[in-house]
């Protein structure tokens, strides 16, 4: 049996600039970070040929044409195992929450069946392989998120107009990363929305929002200089311009509710934060708070609190368990 394990991300900024007609001109770039929230992929052989699947749904197939996910289908197809094999998929967070599960599902699904027939895959691998699987299996945006969770750690990610992704680690002092995972807060809105219907802005006109795209995109190396000068302030600052940014040119990205609770934590103190856009539900609302104002924010918001840190290592998509 073979266990992976692989982390969840938190993008903080740049995320607009994934969108097709933006990304094929310019290229785009985010910023993001790994943390110690896991998907977990448990792969065992079989001796009947049978393929049995366990997710959400339960499936139990002979031939691997018939099997309903269409990841794993796409997953056992790539890997050559097409019978025989039994799949259990593990969450610490549920998808759709905006976490990159979808994509730690794929990448974590990959790493454990190359590793049940005696493949090791790096890191890179993985994410050039998922990003095939994501566009047969029509996964909107994102797939910059393939290489955050495979490779780890925080990284400035860029996508080039040919689909190049190079992915830059950002080397901090530790005590720094440390200081900056302990002042980020997660908080669980419960607001239901659809992300079909997150969509581009048509009402500014195009120049206007390649003009605001640019900006979102320079926030995510201004993000960068401000970790490198060890300006944590100044990150938090970024989030939230990344955040207004962002609200003008995608549809839909926030809503009442969410404004609601984004404004009830800057007055109580919050610096910056952005909501964690899922495939299904509201997702996340993050936040950078200094501690001194952390308990006033947790107090005024009255919302359930996802506790996590950054991931320190070691990072990416691992095999935690082999048994012969």
């Amino acid at each position: 049996m073979i266990i992976s394990k692989t982390p969840l991300r938190l993008n903080f900024c740049g995320g607009a600039t994934d969108i097709k007609d933006y990304r094929e001109t310019y290229g785009g770039v985010v910023l993001n970070a790994t943390i110690n929230r896991y998907a977990y992929v448990f792969a065992k052989e079989r001796i009947d040929n049978e393929l049995w699947l366990k997710y959400s749904k339960n499936e139990i197939v002979k031939n691997v044409e018939d099997v309903e996910n269409e990841v794993w289908k796409e997953c056992l197809k790539s890997t050559g195992i097409t019978k025989g094999v039994e799949l259990v998929n593990l969450s610490d967070i549920p998808k759709g929450q905006g976490l990159g599960s979808s994509s730690a599902f794929t990448v974590g699904s990959l790493n454990a069946l190359h590793a049940l027939i005696g493949k090791h895959k790096s890191g890179a691998e993985l994410a050039k392989e998922s990003v095939e699987i994501g566009k047969k299996t029509s996964k909107p945006f994102g797939f910059q998120d393939y290489y955050a969770v495979s490779h780890g750690g925080l990284n400035l990610i860029e996508f080039g107009k040919d689909e190049e992704i190079i992915v830059n680690p950002i080397i901090i002092p530790k005590l720094l990363k440390r200081n900056l995972s302990e002042n980020l807060l997660l908080f669980d809105t419960g607001v239901k929305r659809d992300t079909k219907d997150i969509l581009l802005s048509q009402d500014i006109e195009k120049n206007r929002r390649e003009e605001i795209l640019h900006k979102i995109k320079e926030t995510v190396y201004l993000s960068r200089d401000a970790l490198y000068a060890s300006d944590l302030r100044r990150f938090g600052e970024l989030l939230h311009e990344n955040w207004e940014f962002k609200k003008k040119v995608i549809k839909n990205v926030s809503n009442s509710e969410i404004d609601k609770y984004y404004t009830l934590a800057r007055e109580a103190g919050a610096i910056g934060g952005k909501i964690c856009t899922g495939t299904g539900t509201g997702g996340f609302l993050l936040f950078y708070v200094e501690p001194e104002k952390q308990d006033k924010v947790r107090a005024t918001l009255e919302l359930r609190e996802i506790p996590f840190e950054l991931e320190f290592g070691p990072f990416g998509s691992k095999i935690v368990h082999v048994e012969e």
